[in-house]
């Protein structure tokens, strides 16, 4: 069996050649929809390239005026604990009722969307009902991987924090040790390395749990242990998969830029930038569709009166013995 990402890459791109054109504005208009739905709560070909900016000059008023800012917050933290846990925990349900409210959202638009690059249309209301309990499964176990990777961010990122206070108190400055580069250092690594593997487990999650769960109706963790065992018979395939899909996803990014500078930015706008750039999310959906087909989780098919796109291969029929 041969499972290659760059075949489904090819027959991804002219499924979507296919469905999309000729053009017509209510169907974009429409898959734009339910991509912005799909796409609700994470980034799609975003990366942050921001860095500090008016670094402290010599010859200022004081030496270290950001230690000594530092120093003061941490004075009036220490004076205030009790309010400032009251409102971090405020502040912490706050997020997470809203996050709830965005992966719930997004748990159904990633099965409205799969739903409508794998049969053709370009509904809205059927799908959101269709597959509502295969998206209230998924969105447990997206929430909970959501609730783990805060927990665990938290877990790295308290620590440094209290070192670098620590160090901004004692010292009245910022002077490194060895000791202290070493342990950021190793925090760093560390939460570097938890935010790739959540990103992996996202990826893995949106890409082909869904769609087997789709093929199949099982529930999210039927189908994540489905997916491990494709993934131990295959790990070349998904890995060379998933370098392809950052390569993609810079190259989407760029495009986005481009045609926010061309628009005025108004290709930044949700939905309008769903729709405009339609084409390169359809095919982004449909991609990790094909790769499965192989693997038997062929979810390509059209209803009566709807053309899939692919040329569909005769069923086997055993020889008589």
């Amino acid at each position: 069996m041969t499972v290659s990402p760059l075949d489904a890459a090819q027959q991804a791109l002219t499924y979507t050649r296919r469905q999309l054109f000729p053009f017509r504005f209510e169907r974009w208009l429409a898959l734009g929809v339910v991509a912005f739905l799909d796409q609700c709560g994470r980034t799609q070909a975003g990366f942050s390239t921001r860095f500090p900016m008016g670094l402290p000059e010599h010859g200022g008023g004081g030496e270290h005026p950001s230690a000594e800012g530092i120093s003061t917050a941490a004075a009036w933290l220490g004076a205030h604990v009790m309010l400032v846990m009251a409102i971090a925990a405020v502040a912490l349900v706050v997020i997470l009722c809203f996050t709830a409210l965005v992966l719930w959202i997004n748990s159904r638009g990633v099965f409205m969307y799969l739903d409508d690059v794998a049969t053709g249309r370009s509904d809205v209301a059927r799908p959101w009902r269709e597959h509502a309990e295969k998206a209230d499964s998924y969105f447990a176990w997206s929430f909970g991987l959501t609730l783990g990777a805060l927990t665990g961010g938290i877990v790295l990122l308290v620590p440094a924090a209290l070192v670098i206070l620590r160090m901004v108190q004692g010292s009245g400055g910022f002077h490194f040790s060895a000791g202290v580069v070493t342990t950021l250092v190793v925090l760093g690594g560390l939460f570097f390395i938890f935010v790739l593997a959540f990103a992996l487990a996202t990826l893995a999650l949106r890409d082909f749990v869904a769609p087997i769960q789709m093929k199949t109706g099982m529930s999210c963790g039927a189908a994540i242990g489905v997916f491990l065992g494709l993934l131990r018979l295959h790990p070349g395939a998904f890995a060379v998969y998933l370098l392809l899909k950052v390569v993609y996803a810079l190259v989407l990014a760029f495009v986005v830029m481009v045609a926010a500078c061309v628009t005025c930015c108004c290709a930044l706008v949700p939905i309008v930038t769903q729709t405009l750039l339609q084409p390169a999310f359809y095919f982004e959906r449909a991609w990790s569709v094909f790769l499965l087909r192989p693997l038997g989780y062929d979810l390509v098919w059209a209803p009566p009166g709807v053309t899939s796109g692919v040329k569909e291969e005769p069923p086997h029929v055993p020889e008589p013995r």
